[in-house]
């Protein structure tokens, strides 16, 4: 074999092992590294997930955790209306989508409340519905009002919010399940108001 075609021959070894990307490749691969990118992760939310473990390991029966449960779901849902009303009237994406997480974290901690109520539980809900309703209606009547407005409504009912749970986690056994419970929610409006504050504080500046 001559040297030329030994030369040739090599060359077309290097080319197979480590071949020349071209355009066309980098471009495949890029594409590919999008769709990636592009799955949506399912990241636990940790306010939702503590939550969990607390139901799961607790005593949820017992009538202290029942009365703060309940006390809870009606606190988190009435924030989420207030909280929806301002996700809906987000002046840009961004802050749809932060809110728009916000709404999810409060919709999945009741569900998880809901879920460990006794029947003594939902019959308290119940009596408790025409009350509900009433602040329902209030909620409705600010429906549509400008972002600034809905905001300023959010904070406060989610300052309310926090003010009542703290209450109520002062008036619990130190180490029972009713005033951990009472914690992580306070603890969870807390974030939540914080979160609103500080997109008030950038809108300002």
């Amino acid at each position: 074999m001559s040297d030329e075609a030994r030369e040739r021959q090599a060359g077309s070894s290097v080319a197979n092992d480590d071949p020349d990307p071209g355009p066309e490749q980098f471009a495949g691969r890029s594409l590919l590294l999008a769709d990636d990118d592009e799955v949506p992760s399912e990241a636990p939310n940790p306010d939702v997930e503590a939550l969990r473990v607390l139901v799961e390991e607790a005593n949820c029966q017992c009538a202290p955790y029942q009365s703060v449960a309940v006390a809870a779901v009606q606190i988190l849902e009435k924030a989420l209306r207030y909280e929806q009303q301002a996700a809906s009237a987000a002046l840009s994406l961004g802050q749809q989508k932060k809110m728009g997480a916000m709404v999810e974290t409060a919709e999945q901690a009741v569900t998880v409340l809901r879920d460990t109520l006794t029947a003594q539980g939902h019959k308290v809900m119940h009596l408790c519905s025409s009350e509900s309703a009433s602040g329902l209606d209030l909620a409705s009547d600010d429906a549509g009002q400008p972002w600034w407005f809905a905001l300023s409504n959010a904070l406060e009912v989610l300052e309310q919010g926090t003010d009542q749970m703290t209450s109520l986690t002062t008036g619990q056994p130190s180490g029972s399940a009713a005033r951990e419970l009472s914690q992580l929610i306070a603890q969870l409006l807390r974030s939540h108001h914080d979160a609103l504050l500080l997109e008030a504080e950038e809108w300002i500046s």
